[in-house]
């Protein structure tokens, strides 16, 4: 995801000229949807489901007795009554015997609960504990380790007010008309809003998706669509390709009037930009940046981009700068539209930074994803940082190392202040997860990187990322991961394991010291001084 770096309210061009320091101020604050989470990853007391029975499980963290593998998830949004309906099917490998699948569900009324077995379809009794967002799924006797099940759930939601989970949008028209969108985000925890899963990113599975929706309307979703069924009532059901093997926040849906330009990569990638038809027009750069950029990173990482194609999508109503959904990725409007007649410079520069960042997301963070969200930085920090290293080869007119020391000198700033945190940060809730995407985890991530690239020499810190991407594809990391790779090839000239993992859970900025590299990786910095402190 790329971290928002504008007002989302717009100003003449003029103003913001004038005025960049006032502008800050008019940046509207909202409320986080994780807030009524308690901090602690377990229950003070036993847990007791709505309707008062206990409920078998007491942490945040789901267990892991029971992982999903694959999802065949049908949705039906209704833009006019503004809710959804869907059902979903998720095949189970049973690791541990188990006498519960827990897993995720918020806001929404679940019915219709199945177990699909061996030996026949029996029904699941369904407890909800709304304080951890989960569902305990109860079956008539203990799932044995070793077989194969599946669990089948019909469910029922209102499309979401907020800009996350699977929430309605709109638009007005030049002539006045008002329209309406419904899309998706589901990073960091919101596709439990939207449909029952296993809603953390180690439970990677591959998922199957349907749409149903008006003929009026398109609807794309993270791969390309097989078909379309006509169904009665006048509705149409579209069927999209089975995903690869990814998590749940990546998963992506949107159902619109957009229309859409492509082009094709030279690696064969279908590139697609989408947008309101008024925009359509404005969409000439950010497709001809994509082609460019996605190829740069087929050749850079060796490791071909794993989708047939690649849609971009511009969303009237969208909080976060982008988001990097594989296959979808999405976008605010003025973080991928760019009219030749009115944009500016600036307004090029970040528009290809953006797109930069999030197709560098298809490789760190979609095919190779932390294992848990303290380790975001192994996500964001790289995408930064790839942000500089491409755009610097595919776009040198653009100057992007003029701006990596000011990210650098930005970081240090914010690392300074007595709320900072370490790069990885133990996190536990939703609140503290979505704290987790400032600038520690960005601009300092990358530069802790970009450091690292010149210590060990570019060359040798390119063939540990690529060595490092190849071995955990469609896997989850920690930092020690990506540490063991960079070491593989450093030729023993620093001792970097167990020293510089030590360096993410730290404070301040770390140093490198040319002059001891056998005896140290890297000390670090301090903060800058706090007022409490007589220094």
């Amino acid at each position: 995801m790329h971290a928002c770096e504008q007002s989302p309210l717009q100003f003449p061009a003029s103003l913001a000229s004038m005025f960049p320091l006032l502008l800050v101020l008019f940046v509207p604050i909202l409320p986080t949807s994780g807030a009524q989470i308690p901090s602690q990853g377990q229950a003070q007391d036993p847990p007791v489901a709505t309707n008062g029975q206990p409920f078998p499980w007491d942490r945040m963290r789901l267990p892991t007795t029971v992982r999903p593998l694959h999802y065949d998830l049908t949705i039906h949004p209704n833009l006019t009554t503004l809710d959804f309906t869907g059902v979903v099917r998720i095949s189970l490998d049973v690791q541990e015997d188990a006498g519960a699948v827990v897993l995720h569900a918020k806001q929404m009324r679940v019915s219709g609960a199945v177990l699909l077995a061996p030996e026949g379809v029996r029904p699941l009794r369904v407890l909800e504990y709304p304080r951890f967002h989960q569902l305990a799924l109860l079956p008539d006797s203990v799932l044995t380790k070793g077989r194969r099940y599946e669990v089948q759930l019909e469910f029922a939601a209102n499309l979401s007010d907020s800009f996350h989970g699977f929430y309605k949008g709109s638009y007005r028209t030049s002539g006045g008309e008002v329209r309406v969108i419904a899309s998706t985000q589901f990073e960091a925890t919101f596709a439990r809003g939207a449909f029952p899963c296993f809603d953390e990113p180690a439970f990677k599975a591959n998922f199957t998706i349907r749409i149903i929706r008006e003929p009026r309307h398109i609807a794309i979703s993270n791969m390309p669509k097989v078909k379309t069924v006509e169904l009665p009532g006048g509705l149409l059901e579209d069927h999209f390709d089975t995903t690869v093997k990814m998590s749940t926040y990546l998963v992506a849906y949107i159902v619109s009037d957009f229309l859409s330009v492509s082009k094709t990569t030279k690696h064969g990638v279908k590139i697609s930009v989408y947008a309101v038809p008024e925009k359509i027009n404005q969409t000439a750069y950010a497709l001809d940046a994509a082609v460019k950029l996605l190829d740069f990173y087929d050749d850079f990482f060796d490791i071909p981009y794993p989708l047939p194609k690649q849609d971009l999508a511009a969303i009237p109503d969208f909080q976060s700068g982008a988001m990097e959904n594989w296959g979808l990725t999405t976008y605010r409007e003025t973080g991928l539209l760019f009219d030749p007649n009115r944009s500016s410079a600036s307004d090029k520069l970040g528009i290809t930074k953006v797109i930069a960042h999030e197709l560098a997301h298809q490789w760190f963070g979609n095919l190779v994803t932390m294992e848990w969200w303290n380790d975001l930085w192994l996500n964001e920090g790289f995408a930064k940082f790839m942000e500089f290293i491409s755009l610097d080869i595919t776009y040198p007119e653009l100057h992007v190392d003029d701006f990596f020391l000011g990210k650098c000198f930005e970081a240090m700033e914010v690392d300074s202040l007595s709320s900072s945190h370490p790069v990885s940060t133990p996190v536990e809730n939703p609140t503290q997860i979505q704290e987790m995407f400032d600038d520690v985890s960005y601009d300092k991530g990358a530069c802790i990187l970009n450091m690292l690239r010149d210590f060990l020499t570019p060359e040798a810190f390119e063939i540990g990322i690529i060595r490092y991407l190849k071995r955990y594809s469609y896997q989850n990391t920690v930092n020690s991961h990506l540490w063991e790779s960079l070491t593989d090839v450093s030729d023993s000239r620093v001792p970097m394991v167990g020293r510089c993992t030590s360096g993410t859970f730290k404070f301040g900025i770390p140093v490198a010291d040319p002059t001891n590299v056998h005896d140290q990786c890297l000390q670090h910095s301090p903060p800058f001084p706090s007022q409490d402190k007589d220094w």
